[in-house]
């Protein structure tokens, strides 16, 4: 009977039958001598807050949905793009920077020690210059010579 109720109004057999599996564990849970004054009424209640729980869960879960695309993504036209990159993206990007760490250790210590204070550090090429002691000219010369390196190692097609 509830079974059927249900079904009916729900328009779908598998919630039907969830919800009155769930009715089953909530009785199956109440205390022993729990006194319901009418039987019928107190399974069709409980049954219909178990399906309203159902779809308030449901509808929670789209607003959750929604606003985690909403963040995470944007549209091109009528298409959803993702906002992060594709796992091939992000191996190839692991792989450039790899060689990037091995082509500055390729460097001589001095120019490696200068590219690493004005590229890592975020110091301009004077400041780089009274770090290390030397004039601005010999540091721009360093930098230019790393640039040089680091431009035929990563895309060695554009070489000297």
């Amino acid at each position: 009977m509830i079974l059927r109720y249900f079904m009916a109004r729900t328009r779908d057999a598998t919630i039907a039958e969830d919800i009155l599996q769930e009715l089953y564990l909530k009785i199956a849970a109440l205390p022993e001598g729990y006194d319901v004054e009418n039987e019928t009424a107190f399974l069709f209640r409980t049954a219909q807050n178990i399906w309203l729980n159902m779809i308030r869960g449901k509808t929670r879960a789209l607003s959750r949905e929604g606003q985690w695309l909403d963040t995470s993504t944007h549209s091109v036209g009528m298409e959803t793009v993702a906002d992060t990159p594709s796992a091939e993206t992000v191996v190839g990007d692991r792989q450039q920077v790899a060689l990037m760490q091995a082509a500055v250790k390729e460097l001589p210590d001095k120019t490696q020690r200068i590219f690493r204070l004005h590229k890592f550090d975020g110091l301009n090429q004077a400041e780089v210059a009274a770090k290390i002691g030397m004039s601005k000219s010999s540091v721009e010369k360093h930098l230019s010579s790393a640039l040089k390196h680091l431009m035929a190692r990563l895309n060695p097609r554009s070489g000297p």
